[in-house]
This record gives C-alpha cells, structure tokens and sequence, in this order.
C-alpha cells in the first residue's frame, strides 16, 4: 500500500462489524475506521455483534477476543457457520497464545495485535478490501457476461430468424477472401439451376451474363475488400441459358478483431411481382444488418469482458497462491502447535511433579530452618553466657596480673634489700 488515499479510495464502498466491549479503545479506532470505511457497525460483545451480522452484511468483521456474555472466538465460529467466506480479522494480544492458536483454526483473515501499530493495521486492511474487491469484482464480471451471453443468444436467435425469412425470399451465397463461393443457399441454387457441387469453388462473378461488363465485379471487389457495402442490379445467366435480374448486395463480414473473414451476397429477383416487394425486401434487409451489427458489437463488447476477466482471473490466481502459501503455512503451524501442545502437557505434568518435590523438600528445609534457628538461638544464649565468663576470667586475670606486678615489685625490691647487704 502505498498511501492512506490509497486505503480510502479501494475501501470506501465497503461496511466493518467493530465488536469491542472497552469503550475508550472502541471510540479510538471506530474513528479511525469512519475515514476509510462507508458504515462501522458497533457492538460490545459476540452476542450483540452476532445478532448485527444476522440483521445485515458486513465485508469485514473485526473483534476483540476477550468479551463478556460471548467472547470474540465463539461468535466469530458461528459467523464461519453462517459464511464460511466472511473476512474476520482478529484484536488480541501477544500474550493470548491459546486463542491465537484457536482464531488460526477459525481461519480468520488477520490480526491487530495490541498495542496496536495503525501503519500495521493500514497494511492489512488494504490486503483484506483488496481480496474483496477482486472477488466481487469477479462476481460482478461473470453476471455481466452471462447477460451479455444471454443477450447474444436472443440476438442470435432473432438474427436467425431474420436468415431463415431471407432465405426464404433471397439467393444467398458467400464468399471466401478469395473471391471464391463456399456457400449457397435454396434460392440461390433454383435460380441458376446449378448442382450446389457445382458452384462451390467458383469465382463470384461466375453466373455474369456476357453482356454485362467485367468491369463492375471488378468494382465490386474493390469496394467490398476495403469494408464497403456494395449494392446494384445484375444481369445473371442461368445453367439452361436463362436469363435474369438480380438487385444484389455484397456485404463483409468482419470477426471481434474487426477484420474482414468473409463475405455475404444476399440477392433479390427483380421480377416485375419482385418489384412490388422490393420495399419488404429493403426493411428485411435494413432489419439484418442492424442485427447483425448488434451482434459484432456483442461479440466485441463480450471479448473485452473476457479479456478483463482474463486479467482479474491472472490476479485472482496470484491471490489464490498467496492464500495457499498462507494455508500451508497456517498447517505448518497447527502441526507445529499440536507439537508444542503435547510437550506443552508432557512438560506440564512433569513440572507439576517437580513442583510437588520442591515443595516437599521447601516444607523439610523449613522445619529443619527451624530447627537450625532453634539451635542457633541455644547457641546464642551458650555464647552469650561464656563471653560473659570470659569478661569475668578476664577481669580476674587481669585483677591476677596486677597482685602479679605487685608480688614482682617487692621481690624486686627484695633483691635490692639483699645485695645492699651483702655489700655491708
């Protein structure tokens, strides 16, 4: 996508279901919607968004999950029961891993995770209007050709009239590129008595009685192969020598690429009787080529539908492969997830045993923390009781030390006493 006009523009034709039960989240993006979209529908719940969706149409659904009275997976699954084609798109959050996975087999169409990223969401609503569009637009071209065959049919089926009555009252013969006949009808064969075996092949001016001049096939070649109408009296010569007048006319007959295929000579006898039809013939005439006319633009008109049916097919196709790259996508990560959901359960039992074991082994090393902190505690008072020994040894030392230095002193002086005498 390469604008916001761009989202506008392909979108603006086209109705959301909003369904979000939070207010103030609903307000925000329902006016963010209402710049895009034609009408946004709101509910606050599945029920209520169900009961809408039964009500009308909607080109896109787009819900939160987590509702009261109906979440947004459960309505979205009738929704699927419903139309199976609806396009859902999907609100959640990157933590809600269970219902991304249960919305994946849904099959919704997308998902605005929360926070939400508006350039992410700009992204996937034109993705979502965009596969609409080229199915509608599908829809729409087959209807329109199946009227325009059906309108073919019944010009066909008037523009076969119209060549049956022509048959009935005109020599009718048509001619290849060449000049050459490769095709006459009962009148054509009764008036120059000719075998039909023994026309085919031949040269259009075949039947020119000797006296008319060469000169005016020669002119009616000329004007046919640049596209005209050529229409003139005839002088005609029969197998058995009769002679006869014919008013003809040499008309192309272009194919859908409006190039010249064929042509067709459609003759009148012109009798004095054939006179007096001769303005019955002209309105038949007139009649033919009208619808004959119609006809060619049909055929035009259903070419260029078929061509643009040809383009909207090629993109449908690519869409097509996208979509199945999604969906083998969408199955490799079921089968992944089906894996993880068995580990999931397997790991699941196993670290509720392990939980139980710890919490055995916590419920043990409390007591015994109890226990130790009893002990401590024991511990403290013995320590406590012989520190208060030691500071009471250690007054006592030091009390010792002190008579100790006292004793030490005398004897000192003791020795003082004794050698003063000893000096005597």
């Amino acid at each position: 996508m390469n604008s916001l006009k761009e989202l506008k523009e392909i979108s603006k034709d086209y109705t959301v279901l909003y369904v979000e039960d939070d207010k103030n989240i609903a307000n925000t993006l329902i006016n963010y919607l209402s710049k895009f979209f034609k009408q946004v529908k709101y509910a606050q719940n599945g029920e209520e968004g169900l009961q809408f969706y039964n009500q009308m149409s909607f080109d896109i659904v787009i819900t939160d999950i987590n509702m009261p009275k109906m979440d947004g997976l459960k309505m979205s699954q009738e929704i699927k029961k419903i139309n199976n084609n609806q396009n859902i798109i999907i609100v959640s959050a990157y933590s809600e891993i269970e219902n991304f996975l249960t919305s994946i087999k849904i099959g919704v169409d997308g998902y605005i995770i929360k926070p939400i990223n508006y350039q992410d969401i700009n992204n996937l609503l034109f993705k979502t209007v965009s596969k609409i569009k080229a199915f509608k637009d599908n829809e729409e071209l087959k209807k329109h050709e199946e009227n325009l065959l059906a309108e073919l049919s019944r010009d066909n089926n008037r523009l076969k009239q119209f060549t049956e009555v022509i048959d009935e009252i005109a020599a009718v013969s048509k001619i290849d590129l060449e000049g050459k006949i490769t095709y006459v009808n009962p009148s054509y064969i009764n008036l120059s008595e000719y075998m039909q075996e023994e026309l085919i092949g031949k040269d259009h001016s075949f039947l020119c009685h000797p006296d008319m001049s060469k000169s005016i096939y020669q002119e009616i070649w000329e004007d046919i192969q640049t596209g005209k109408v050529w229409e003139g009296t005839l002088k005609n010569k029969s197998k058995n020598g009769n002679t006869y007048f014919v008013h003809a006319t040499f008309i192309p007959l272009l194919d859908i690429n409006k190039k010249i295929n064929e042509y067709i000579k459609i003759s009148f006898l012109t009798t004095k009787e054939e006179i007096e039809k001769r303005e019955f013939k002209r309105k038949v005439m007139t009649n033919y080529l009208e619808f004959k006319k119609t006809n060619i633009n049909a055929i035009e008109r259903i070419s260029d539908q078929d061509k643009e049916l040809e383009s909207l097919k090629s993109e449908h196709n690519q869409l097509l492969k996208k979509f199945e790259k999604i969906e083998s996508k969408y199955k490799k990560a079921n089968s992944q997830i089906d894996f993880y959901e068995k580990n999931f359960k397997e790991k699941d039992g196993q670290y509720h045993k392990i939980f139980n074991i710890q919490k055995s082994n916590l419920e043990k090393i409390g007591d015994s923390h109890k226990k130790s902190l009893m002990k401590i505690e024991k511990l403290n008072k013995i320590i406590y009781d012989l520190e208060e020994e030691h500071n009471l040894k250690a007054k006592q030392i030091v009390k010792l030390n002190g008579e100790l230095n006292e004793q030490t002193n005398i004897i000192l002086d003791l020795r003082d006493t004794i050698k003063n005498i000893k000096g005597l």
